[in-house]
This record gives C-alpha cells, sequence and structure tokens, in this order.
C-alpha cells in the first residue's frame, strides 16, 4: 500500500482524492489548512497528524468517515478542538490523543463508536472526554495519562467493556471515576494510579472481575475502596500501595480469588484487613504482603 506524506502547506494544497489504501502522514511546520482534503472519505492505513505547530483545527477533514489503521494526533501544539472530525465513525487501530497542549475537548468525535485502542495523554488544557459517548466498547488498551485539567471522564459512561490493558494515571485533577460505571470486566490490568484530587472509586461499581492485575497505588486522597464492591476476582496480583488516606478495604469484601499475590503496603492510615474477610482462593497466600 502507497504511503502519502505531506510535509509542507503546498503539498497539501496540491492534494486531490476521496480515498487512501494506505497510510498517510501529515507533518510540516508550515501546515495550517487542511481543507484541500475536504474530499477525504477514508484512510485505510494509518492516519498520522504529527509535529504541526501551526495548525489550529482539523477542519479540512470533515467529510473522513474511517480509518482502517491507527489515528495518531500528536503534538500539534496549536490545535484547540477537533471538530473537523465529526463524520469520523471508526478507527481500525489505535486512537491516540496527544502531547497537544492547548486541546480543550474531544467534542468533534461524537460520531466515533469503535476504536481498537485507545491513548489520551499529555493534553495540558483537556478537562473532559464528552466527545467519546457514542463509544460502547475498546478491544485492546484504554489509557489516561498525564492529563493535568482533567476533571471527570463521564463521556466515556457508554463504555461496557475493556479487552485489554485500562490504565488511568497521573491526571492531577480528577475527582471521580464516574465515567467507568457500564464496565463489568477488564480484559487485563486496572490500574488507578497518582491521581492526587481521586477520592472514591465509585466509578468502577460494575466490574466484577480482572483478568490481570489489580493496581491501586498512589492516590494520595483515596479514603476507601467502596466502588470495587462487586469485584469478585482478579487473575494476578493485587497491589493496594502508597495510598496514605485510605483508612478501610471493606469494599473488597465480594473478592473471592486473586491469581497471585496479594501486596497491601503504605497505607499509614490502614488499620486492619477486614475487606479481606471472604477471600477464599490466593494461590500465593505466603506471599501475602502487609506494611504500614
Amino acid at each position: 500500500m502507497k504511503k502519502i506524506k505531506l510535509n509542507t502547506q503546498k503539498e497539501v494544497d496540491a492534494f486531490v482524492g476521496t480515498d487512501i489504501t494506505g497510510d498517510l502522514v501529515i507533518q510540516g511546520a508550515d501546515i495550517d489548512d487542511l481543507s484541500p482534503l475536504s474530499t477525504l472519505t477514508s484512510v485505510g492505513g494509518d492516519l498520522k497528524i504529527l509535529f504541526n505547530p501551526s495548525l489550529a483545527n482539523f477542519d479540512g477533514l470533515r467529510k473522513l468517515a474511517s480509518v482502517g489503521g491507527g489515528f495518531w494526533m500528536y503534538r500539534c501544539d496549536s490545535l484547540t478542538n477537533l471538530d473537523g472530525l465529526r463524520d469520523l465513525a471508526s478507527v481500525g487501530g489505535e486512537l491516540m490523543i496527544s502531547g497537544n497542549k492547548l486541546l480543550t475537548n474531544l467534542d468533534g468525535l461524537s460520531n466515533l463508536a469503535s476504536v481498537r485502542a485507545l491513548g489520551v495523554q499529555l493534553n495540558a488544557a483537556l478537562t473532559d472526554l464528552d466527545g467519546l459517548g457514542k463509544l460502547n466498547s475498546v478491544d485492546g488498551d484504554l489509557w489516561l495519562f498525564r492529563n493535568p485539567s482533567l476533571t471527570n471522564i463521564d463521556g466515556l459512561s457508554n463504555l461496557t467493556s475493556v479487552g485489554e490493558n485500562l490504565e488511568i494515571k497521573n491526571n492531577h485533577a480528577l475527582a471521580n471515576l464516574n465515567g467507568l460505571n457500564k464496565i463489568a470486566s477488564v480484559g487485563w490490568d486496572l490500574v488507578v494510579q497518582n491521581n492526587p484530587s481521586l477520592t472514591n472509586l465509585e466509578g468502577l461499581s460494575n466490574i466484577i472481575s480482572v483478568s490481570g492485575a489489580l493496581s491501586i497505588m498512589d492516590n494520595s486522597a483515596l479514603t476507601s475502596l467502596d466502588g470495587l464492591n462487586n469485584l469478585n476476582s482478579v487473575g494476578v496480583d493485587l497491589w493496594i500501595r502508597i495510598n496514605p488516606a485510605l483508612t478501610n478495604i471493606d469494599g473488597l469484601s465480594n473478592l473471592t480469588s486473586v491469581g497471585g499475590t496479594i501486596y497491601i503496603e503504605y497505607n499509614p492510615d490502614l488499620a486492619n484487613l477486614d475487606g479481606l474477610k471472604i477471600l477464599t482462593e490466593i494461590k500465593d497466600i505466603g506471599n501475602l504482603k502487609w506494611k504500614r
């Protein structure tokens, strides 16, 4: 499949076509207008829009309906919105939205119903994920990393399953996980780490099983695990570590199976392990770790 590279505004201006069977790469310091791509309806391979410091919007992509491979939007320093992607319905690979420092919302993705994997990271001004309301499943990984202004993830409220890893890390303004309240299972690891404004896990209240490891680590305002009340199995290890305000783990009262080791360490206000009272199976029970 042919790869098309557009590295200057002149090359963008010269584009003619409706469908690209291979990859499309848009990367250039002077690119500030994608309107010459207004006839484009599909990209069969990967779409990469990278390192375009002058590009403020994707309005020229208003007819784009599908990307067969991955779609990366990375380091477009003037990008404020994704409104030009309102016709985009599916991404066959990973959708990565990363390092766009002025991007405030994802509202332009309001028709997106299918992605293989989703990553949203390092977007300094992003406050919510409301544009992802049609997304009901992620077959691969879902990562939310280092979005310092992200206050809620309610935009994921129709998401029912994550096929591989679900990781929520280093989102300093995130107060709750309520947008995840329809997810019943995680296909591999579930990680909630270093979200200092997070006070509860109630958004995880529908999760019954985690096939891989469960890690709740370094969340300084988290006082309980009450959102995990329906969890009954963890396939590998369980980590409850460095949560200085955690006073009880009663939210684990329905947990009956852990496939690996349990680590409950460096939670100084946690006085006991009463929440584990009905645990019936720990394959590596000799390595149960509890340190205050």
